[in-house]
């Protein structure tokens, strides 16, 4: 009889692109899978698009917030318990694995409630509030880097399952081709300084969708008016085979799409993400000289052009070397693994 596995993931596409390669992979191997998640969410849009039965429940965040929203955040998680309890009554799952996000949070406690084997994915650095919570109750834990969650815990580092494959790829001699990838809804100061370098490199440029018009006049004035310009890329295989260096954010996704195929980064943290969590994710490469790490308020054009002409073919070689020494072969599998024994 196939095993039945509920995903719980949403809030953020950092939570839901690993969960849904999960969710791929269990498919795959013939397991009834479902999901968990808030309702009017990036997710609730999402998941239902690759055919995975999707429940959306009433989440609402409580950190920073005042009272008069804290109560009503408060009212919002006691509807979204009662109908996650209705949830696991209905269908009965044998195992559940909680990404992070509200919905994560309240699913993790009712599988506590109804003896589920209860597993958490943490993608950061640092463990988001809901997977600190829930990982001193868990059966297991997965971290993406290693030691995320506290050493108390019973935990295996995975790396972090990503949607693509990745493309064979040598260690570049030189740097000529420059990826800037500004994340889904760009990263305005990256897109803004980026065009001013003078470095004599082909330019591969992902604004977001928010600053396509604004980025494309900047290359019009600038030294790389040739740069090729896309407010959003689907095919990240391709565009990491291309790369001989991305410049980009922090985020857990990022960093480990950089780690799985074998791609040079300099990494520009975003400055506000809660607990400084990007900067730490920069932190896990640069320590080990695997990725560069350039602070905001340090990003010039001349910053950039001089880590550029830095980059020796030794250095190269080096960096390559060592974010291969970082990877996880077949995250999604490892876990699909746990999961399904």
């Amino acid at each position: 009889m196939s095993k039945k596995i509920l995903i719980m993931a949403g809030g953020t596409g950092g939570h839901i692109f690993p969960a849904l390669s999960i969710a791929k992979e269990l498919t795959k191997r013939g397991a009834i899978v479902q999901w968990l998640g808030g309702r009017d969410s990036m997710e609730s849009d999402l998941v239902p698009s690759y055919n995975i039965k999707f429940h959306g429940v009433f989440t609402s965040g409580i950190r920073g917030k005042k009272l008069l929203f804290i109560l009503r955040a408060l009212l919002f998680l006691i509807f979204g318990f009662i109908q996650t309890l209705a949830l696991f009554l209905k269908y009965r799952p044998n195992a559940v694995i909680g990404m992070g996000g509200y919905a994560s949070g309240i699913g993790g406690l009712v599988a506590k409630i109804f003896f589920v084997p209860l597993f958490i994915h943490e993608q950061n650095t640092i463990p988001g509030s809901t997977n600190k919570l829930l990982s001193k109750i868990s059966t297991l834990n997965f971290q993406a880097f290693d030691h995320s969650f506290d050493e108390r815990v019973q935990v295996i580092t995975t790396g972090n399952p990503i949607l693509f494959s990745p493309h064979p790829k040598k260690p570049p001699t030189e740097v000529k081709n420059v990826l800037i990838l500004g994340g889904s809804l760009g990263a305005k100061k990256i897109n803004e300084i980026i065009p001013m370098i003078k470095s004599p490199v082909n330019i591969w440029h992902q604004t977001g969708k928010n600053h396509f018009d604004e980025v494309k006049s900047f290359y019009s004035r600038s030294g790389h008016p040739q740069a090729k310009i896309d407010s959003f890329i689907s095919n990240m295989e391709d565009a990491y085979a291309w790369a001989d260096l991305v410049i980009c954010r922090a985020g857990a996704m990022t960093v480990s799409e950089l780690i799985a195929s074998n791609t040079i980064a300099i990494l520009i943290p975003f400055p506000y993400a809660i607990d400084n969590h990007q900067t730490i994710n920069a932190q896990y490469l640069s320590k080990q000289e695997a990725g560069i790490l350039i602070d905001e308020k340090d990003l010039t054009p001349d910053a950039i052009d001089d880590e550029i002409s830095q980059l020796s073919k030794e250095k190269l070689k080096k960096l390559s070397k060592n974010l291969g020494l970082l990877k996880v072969q077949y995250p999604e599998r490892l876990i699909a693994d746990y999961l399904l024994n």
